[in-house]
C-alpha cells in the first residue's frame, strides 16, 4: 500500500475540518424530538401537551389504537421547521454594545414550558408573554421563536406582535379552548362542559354539528373564574406563589390535591372545568377556588354571595371507575348523591359498577321546565331535585346554596311541579303522622293534608328526632326533608309567595 500523498494528506485534513464546522441547521437535523410515556398518561393528552391532535401523534408513531400505548414507550415528535436564515440588518452599535452576551432569543424545544423558559433567562412569566404578544401561555410550539429582549429601536417602525389566533376580543382570548373530535357535536360539547349551546354556537360562528371537523377549535363561552378579576391570596403548602393555583407535579392526582387544599373533588373540578378528573397533566396549572367552609358565622343572611358571572353553571362530571371505587364514596367526592348516580347511569344498584366505566355525574342546579322572558331574574326560589335528591336556593342569577335533601318515598313520592310557600309556621304538627315538623314551608295541598318543606320530624311519643340518617334518599311522606340547619336558613330567607320548582 502506498503512503499517502503529504499534499493530500493536508487536503482531506482541511475537508474534515470544514465539516465539524457548525452549520446553521445541524441543532436542529440531528434528531426528532421525543417523548416517552409515563404513567397516568393518555395520547391525547400527550397531544394537547405539544399542540398536535391526537390524529397526527397517532399518525407519526404507526399507532391504530390509541389506548395501546405503555409506559416507557418513546414517541415520535414533528421536527420543528428549520428556522430561515434573517437577511443581514445593520444594528445600532450602540444598542449592540449594551450586552453582547446576552441570549435576544429562544426557540421551543419538547418539554419546554413559558415559565420555565422564563425563569432561564430571569423573567417573569408576564414580561415574556408580553415581549411576544402571548395571551395563552399553554399555546407555545415546538420550534417557535421567542423573543427575550425588547426590539432595538429604529427609524421604522417595528411590526406589531401577531394577534392570537381565533380571536381578536380581549376577552374570548382568555376562554378555554377545545379541540374538537371525531363525531362531536354542538350539543355533546356544551353538555360535556356546562355551557350554553347557543353561545357556544354563536361565539364560534358555526351554524350547526355538520360543520364541525375533527382538529377544529372551538372557544368556550366564558366561566366566572375567566372573567372574575384576579384576586391575591397568601401562599400555602402545594402552592407555587401569591396567586390561588396549583401546578401538577408527577405523580399528582385531582383527587389528593383536591383534599391537600381542603376542597372536593367536585368543587376543583367546576373550578377548572374539567370534565374527566383523570386528564390532567405534568405542568398543568390549576385555579384553586376559596374551601366553602360553613361556620354559624357564615350562615347568617349577611353572608357575602359568591362571585358569580352569569346563570348558574350546571352539567355533568365524567368520571372511569378505577378499583375500589363504590358509588356512596364517588357521591361524597362529587358532592352529589348514590341516587344521582344510579340514576343517571341506568345502574339497578350500588354492586353494578366495575373498573373501567364512566360515569356520567350531574352538577350544579338542573334546567327549570317553566317558560321565563330573557332578561334577570329577581328574588329567592328553591329548586329540588326527585332523581338527585339535592335542592338549591337561588336569589336571582346567584347560586346562594346547595344542599342534599329527602323527598317522598314509594306511593308518597312528592309532586312535581311549580308551586309557592303558601304557609309559613316555626313548627308545625302533624296529627296524621304525630310527628312535630319544624322550619315548615307549606306548598301543595293533598286532600285534607298540606305537603311541604321541614326539617327533622320529632316524634311526639318519645320527643326524638327521626330520620336524620335518611337524608339524601327517598324517606318521606310526599315533603322534601332537609337537615335542620339547612332548614333554618331556608325558613329565613322564605317568604309567602315564593316559587318552589320540584323537579323529576
Amino acid at each position: 500500500m502506498k503512503p499517502m500523498n503529504l499534499r493530500r494528506l493536508t487536503l482531506w485534513l482541511l475537508l474534515l475540518s470544514l465539516w465539524a464546522l457548525p452549520h446553521p441547521l445541524r441543532a436542529q437535523e440531528i434528531s426528532s424530538p421525543t417523548h416517552t410515556v409515563a404513567a397516568g398518561e393518555s395520547l391525547s393528552e400527550i397531544a394537547q401537551h405539544y399542540g398536535l391532535t391526537q390524529a397526527e401523534l397517532m399518525a407519526l408513531n404507526n399507532i391504530t389504537d390509541p389506548d395501546a400505548i405503555y409506559i416507557g414507550q418513546i414517541l415520535v415528535l414533528p421536527a420543528p421547521e428549520p428556522a430561515a436564515t434573517p437577511p443581514a440588518v445593520e444594528v445600532d452599535p450602540a444598542y449592540a454594545a449594551t450586552e453582547p452576551d446576552a441570549a435576544t432569543t429562544h426557540t421551543v424545544e419538547a418539554g419546554d414550558t413559558l415559565s420555565t423558559i422564563a425563569q432561564r433567562y430571569g423573567l417573569s412569566e408576564a414580561e415574556l408573554m408580553a415581549l411576544n404578544g402571548i395571551v395563552d401561555p399553554d399555546t407555545i410550539g415546538i420550534g417557535q421563536k421567542l423573543r427575550l429582549t425588547p426590539a432595538p429601536a429604529t427609524g421604522a417602525a417595528q411590526a406589531a406582535p401577531a394577534a392570537p389566533q381565533g380571536s381578536g376580543n380581549p376577552v374570548a382570548s382568555l376562554n378555554q379552548v377545545y379541540t374538537v373530535q371525531t363525531g362531536d357535536t354542538l350539543e355533546q360539547i356544551a353538555l360535556r362542559f356546562g355551557v350554553d349551546v347557543n353561545s357556544l354556537r354563536l361565539l364560534n360562528r358555526v351554524e350547526s354539528s355538520a360543520g364541525l371537523a375533527a382538529g377544529d377549535r372551538l372557544l368556550l363561552p366564558a366561566t366566572r373564574q375567566e372573567l372574575a378579576p384576579p384576586q391575591p391570596a397568601p401562599a400555602g403548602p402545594g402552592t407555587d406563589g401569591p396567586a390561588a393555583g396549583y401546578t401538577v407535579e408527577a405523580g399528582d392526582s385531582l383527587g389528593v390535591i383536591a383534599q391537600a387544599h381542603g376542597l372536593t373533588l367536585a368543587e376543583l373540578m367546576e373550578a377548572n372545568q374539567i370534565a374527566n378528573p383523570d386528564a390532567i397533566y405534568v405542568g398543568q396549572r390549576l385555579a384553586l377556588p376559596t374551601p366553602t367552609v360553613e361556620t354559624p358565622e357564615t350562615q347568617t343572611a349577611e353572608e357575602p354571595l359568591p362571585h358569580q358571572i352569569g346563570p348558574p353553571r350546571a352539567g355533568f362530571f365524567y368520571y372511569t371507575v378505577k378499583a375500589g371505587d363504590t358509588l356512596s364514596e364517588l357521591a361524597r367526592d362529587f358532592d352529589s348523591t348514590v341516587l344521582a348516580l344510579l340514576e343517571y347511569n341506568d345502574l339497578p344498584d350500588e354492586q353494578t359498577v366495575f373498573r373501567g366505566l364512566e360515569l356520567k355525574i350531574p352538577y350544579g342546579p338542573p334546567p327549570l321546565p317553566d317558560a321565563a322572558p330573557p332578561v334577570p331574574r329577581s328574588g329567592t326560589r328553591f329548586v329540588v331535585s326527585l332523581s338527585r335528591q339535592q335542592c338549591w336556593v337561588i336569589q336571582g342569577e346567584q347560586l346562594r346554596y346547595a344542599w342534599t335533601c329527602s323527598t317522598g318515598y314509594g306511593e308518597w313520592i312528592t309532586r312535581t311541579g311549580t308551586f309557592a310557600v303558601q304557609t309559613k309556621q316555626e313548627m308545625a304538627k302533624s296529627t296524621a303522622y304525630q310527628l312535630d315538623m319544624p322550619y315548615w314551608l307549606g306548598i301543595y295541598d293533598v286532600g285534607a293534608y298540606e305537603n311541604g318543606i321541614h326539617g327533622l320530624p320529632i316524634l311526639w311519643k318519645t320527643g326524638e328526632k327521626i330520620w336524620s340518617t335518611q337524608i339524601g334518599q327517598p324517606a318521606t311522606f310526599g315533603c322534601a326533608m332537609l337537615d335542620d340547619d339547612d332548614a333554618a336558613t331556608l325558613f329565613d330567607l322564605a317568604y309567602l309567595g315564593m316559587p318552589v320548582h320540584i323537579v323529576p
